[in-house]
């Protein structure tokens, strides 16, 4: 969706600003570096069949955005170590472990900007009944490629009334009655504040770019006359905790949710984990 739409989107988020949350979720105004108009992302995908439905919506819920084009690509990476693509987006799903995580999406910054990004979903708990539903899977799946562009949560109490949206925490995406609470509505897709905070991330000239349409080892950074920082394009964030560096945020459990690594020269690695609900947060090894 592009600029000539603005106007339906600013309608939409005026009647969903009623609502409890508002559009204040960005994730540390972390953001890909674009002109202002219109940022275009390459999304690859690494997923067998089971996620071709919830990564594929998910993608096309955030294309949505009047911020972000999106274009799709299938990717021969290798989907159990999901090495990061210079200027682009990388979705991968695997069995990385019963290590207590459903979703970790980490962004690499470069001169303060999202240079690369990945989302790993762990088929580890994908494969159980409890998880392996559309629900879940689009929750995850959608909140995950959300943190990408730089979104944080809206809510992350687990047990409250969604929100209406895949950047929520919840103990049921699907809404509804469960254990005699009403949940009311799914939290499968992003709401109208998600799209409105995308505008207010992405609403300003960076006089360069960081997303590239093929992969480029400066990591897409397009800045005439500066030097381009260079590193490893695979920077050692792997399935683990001990991988993630120095965690730096808490979720309502109490659990290590965010996560910063130090790559040298100002750069840095950050990852948001989704934990399985059982989790108690020490189950990384």
């Amino acid at each position: 969706m592009k600029r000539s739409t603005r106007v339906a989107l600013v309608a939409c988020v005026a009647l969903g600003a009623i609502a409890p949350a508002s559009a204040n979720h960005s994730w540390g105004g972390y953001h890909w570096a674009g002109d202002g108009s219109n940022v275009t992302i390459k999304v690859n995908t690494s997923i067998t069949s089971q996620w071709n439905t919830s990564v594929a919506d998910s993608i096309s819920d955030w294309n949505g955005s009047n911020e972000l084009t999106l274009n799709t690509a299938s990717s021969s990476a290798s989907p159990k170590k999901c090495s990061p693509i210079a200027g682009q987006i990388l979705v991968c799903n695997s069995a990385y472990g019963n290590r207590g995580w459903l979703g970790i999406a980490s962004i690499w910054l470069t001169s303060g900007h999202i240079s690369q990004a990945t989302t790993k979903l762990n088929d580890s708990y994908f494969n159980s009944a409890q998880y392996n539903t559309p629900a879940w899977r689009a929750l995850v799946a959608c909140q995950e490629i959300g943190h990408d562009f730089g979104l944080d949560h809206q809510d992350e109490t687990f047990n409250n009334v969604n929100l209406g949206t895949c950047m929520d925490y919840t103990n049921a995406p699907d809404g509804g009655v469960v254990g005699g609470f009403n949940y009311g509505p799914s939290n499968r897709h992003p709401n109208s504040h998600d799209y409105q905070e995308l505008s207010v991330i992405y609403n300003h000239d960076d006089g360069f770019t960081t997303a590239t349409a093929t992969a480029a080892t400066n990591f897409g950074i397009r800045e005439v006359g500066k030097p381009v920082p260079q590193q490893s394009s695979d920077a050692g964030v792997g399935d683990t905790m001990a991988s993630w560096g120095r965690a730096i945020h808490r979720d309502a459990k109490g659990r290590p949710d965010v996560f910063v690594k130090s790559l040298g020269g100002g750069r840095k690695v950050l990852s948001h984990v989704f934990w399985s609900l059982e989790a108690n947060g020490t189950e990384a090894r």
